[in-house]
């Protein structure tokens, strides 16, 4: 008996010099309020996404969970604020594909997209669809290869900027279907809807959310869904793989991150409280009603390879079509 006190008072002194171990800290985690670093300001589509999650997660962790915006860098600056805050699991990120797989091949970074951060779990992604005025005769993606074919390089597509996924994936189905279609980007959905439904412009990918009324109203004509299965605000459009394009399923996708690093019990109490949440009938139809799609669509443990993946497959549209930044 002696000598086990004699060990657990050697043990308790060490433990004092060297500070508490990260294992025995995390076991009463948390025990402050979290910070959610956000990569685009309040009101949008990634702000109502994060406080339908937030809401139930505080009540999953027992603290507040303070909302901290950081917009600009096309999504980076989020990204690099996330990825330098303390590895303690106080400073979580909802990290999307524009700062995990778009920018990073487009520029330098000061994050490392698959080494610098811990995915914790996988929330969405937003579908997007092939719109048109109706002023060109074409009502299918085939129709619309067609023309474009007989008319390569005349007709031109909008997008939300260069090197938005709007743009990429653009640039991709002109890659897949091997056609020449020009480029005119804009600062946003509200701008290049309103011209396309005006003719001044031809085609434009986008979102589902901002297009669908000026699709029920006639004002622009969808053509197809970019993800793999049809979508639930446009279950009559069918797909672009349906439409002879197979495994095409593209669409920017949200998670939520933390710095790497973290120590093991903190990681194992953010996912289970995270994966407690997302798993939510409640919450994934409520994310459902604000235009995100693919709920529950990937494991939290994939996470990491989708985004080295994703890296890869996006460096490679870049370079085949020859984007910068100031095209």
């Amino acid at each position: 008996m002696h000598k086990i006190r004699r060990r657990l008072m050697f043990a308790c002194g060490l433990q004092a010099m060297l500070g508490t171990p990260m294992v025995a800290r995390a076991s009463g985690f948390p025990e402050r309020p979290l910070k959610l670093i956000m990569a685009y300001p309040p009101g949008g589509g990634a702000d109502q996404w994060a406080r339908i999650i937030a809401r139930p997660l505080e009540a999953q962790l027992g603290q507040p969970i303070v909302f901290d915006y950081r917009p600009g860098g096309s999504a980076t600056s989020a990204a690099d604020a996330a990825a330098r805050a303390a590895n303690d699991g106080y400073t979580i990120h909802m990290i999307d594909s524009t700062a995990l797989a778009y920018v990073p091949n487009l520029r330098r970074v000061s994050y490392d997209p698959t080494k610098s951060f811990t995915p914790l779990g996988y929330v969405g992604a937003v579908p997007m669809c092939i719109v048109a005025t109706p002023s060109i005769s074409v009502r299918s993606v085939e129709e619309l290869v067609a023309l474009a074919s007989k008319k390569p390089g005349q007709l031109n597509c909008a997008s939300a900027g260069v090197g938005s996924p709007h743009h990429l994936i653009a640039e991709f189905f002109k890659i897949r279907a091997g056609i020449r279609i020009g480029h005119i980007p804009y600062k946003g959905a509200t701008q290049y809807l309103s011209d396309l439904a005006a003719g001044q412009v031809q085609l434009a990918v986008s979102t589902i959310a901002p297009a669908v009324p000026y699709v029920q109203s006639g004002r622009l004509r969808v053509l197809g869904v970019t993800t793999a299965q049809r979508v639930s605000a446009m279950l009559d459009v069918p797909t672009i793989a349906e439409q002879g394009y197979p495994g095409f399923d593209e669409k920017p996708w949200s998670c939520f991150v933390a710095p790497t690093g973290l120590p093991s019990a903190v990681l194992e109490r953010l996912r289970a409280a995270l994966q407690t949440v997302l798993g939510s009938d409640e919450v994934a139809a409520a994310l459902r009603q604000v235009g995100l799609e693919d709920i529950h669509g990937l494991a939290v443990e994939k996470v990491s390879g989708r985004i080295a993946e994703d890296l890869a497959k996006w460096k490679m549209v870049i370079q085949q079509a020859g984007i910068t930044l100031e095209s």
